[in-house]
C-alpha cells in the first residue's frame, strides 16, 4: 500500500522507544522492521539507502524516510493531523523533544553509559575512557538535576504540568542509567516522575527488552530498583 508506514528501529536503541509509543498513543497502523544494529545492519548499503546516517529510528512513507526522532514527531504530527496543544506549550514540548535527543541521550548513552557497556563506544586508552566516563557522570548529573530542580518542582507530576510527548521521550532516554546500576536517589522527584512514566499504556510493551535487560544486570548484581 502506498501509503504504508514503515518503522526501522532497534531493541537496543533507546531514540527509537519514544517514536513507537507516539505511534501507539495515537493508533497509527504501521510496520515494524527490526534492525539487528549488533550485527551491523545498520551500515548495509540497503539501509544507507535509507539514511546515509546509519541512525535508528527511521521511519519511511511513500518513499520519503525520515530520520532523528525530533523530525519523525513533527512528521507525524502534521502527516496524521494529530492536533497540538497551545502554540506556548508545544514549543516547550518540542524543545525538550529536541533536548532529550541532542544532549541528554549523548551525555547520558554516549558519554556515561555506553562506554562501559559496549566495547564499541568505548574509547582505546583505558585513561581516556575513564575520563570520558568521569566528565559524563558530572554531566549526567547536571541533567538529572534540571530535571528535578526546574521542571518537576513544586510536587509537578509532569515535566510541564500536563503529560505530554515530552515525558516519555525523556523518561525512555533517563532509564538507559539502569543499565549500569545507576544511583538515582539524589532525585527523588525524578524517581516519582519515572513511575509515573512507567503507568503509561504502551510504556511495558516497547521497552520490554530494556527492562529484561535491566532485570538480569539487578538479579546477577543482587541490587533492588534504583539503588
Amino acid at each position: 500500500m502506498p501509503d504504508e508506514l514503515k518503522v526501522y528501529g532497534s531493541c537496543v536503541v533507546a531514540p527509537c522507544r519514544p517514536v513507537l509509543l507516539f505511534l501507539k498513543e495515537h493508533d497509527i497502523e504501521y510496520e515494524y522492521v527490526e534492525i539487528n544494529v549488533l550485527k551491523n545492519e545498520h551500515l548495509t548499503p540497503e539501509f544507507l539507502e535509507k539514511n546515509p546516517k546509519n541512525t535508528l529510528p527511521v521511519v519511511e512513507r511513500n518513499g520519503v524516510c525520515i530520520s532523528e526522532g525530533p523530525a519523525i514527531i513533527h512528521y507525524l504530527h502534521d502527516t496524521y493531523r494529530i492536533p497540538r496543544l497551545s502554540k506556548e506549550v508545544q514549543s516547550q514540548v518540542d524543545q525538550l523533544i529536541s533536548w532529550s535527543y541532542e544532549q541528554l541521550h549523548w551525555n547520558i548513552g554516549f558519554s556515561y553509559v555506553y562506554p562501559q557497556i559496549y566495547s564499541e563506544f568505548a574509547l582505546e586508552d583505558s585513561d581516556s575512557n575513564n575520563k570520558l566516563i568521569e566528565s559524563g557522570i558530572m554531566k549526567v548529573c547536571e541533567d538529572l538535576t534540571t530535571l528535578e530542580k526546574s521542571y518537576l518542582r513544586d510536587n509537578k507530576k509532569w515535566l510541564l504540568g500536563v503529560r505530554t510527548t515530552a515525558d516519555f521521550t525523556i523518561a525512555s532516554i533517563v532509564v538507559v542509567l539502569e543499565l549500569v546500576n545507576f544511583d538515582f536517589k539524589m532525585w527523588p522527584s525524578v524517581v516519582d516522575w519515572i513511575e509515573r512514566v512507567r503507568s503509561l499504556p504502551n510504556w511495558s510493551e516497547v521497552h520490554k527488552f530494556h527492562d529484561d535487560v535491566v532485570k538480569q544486570i539487578r538479579e546477577q548484581n543482587g541490587t533492588a530498583d534504583y539503588v
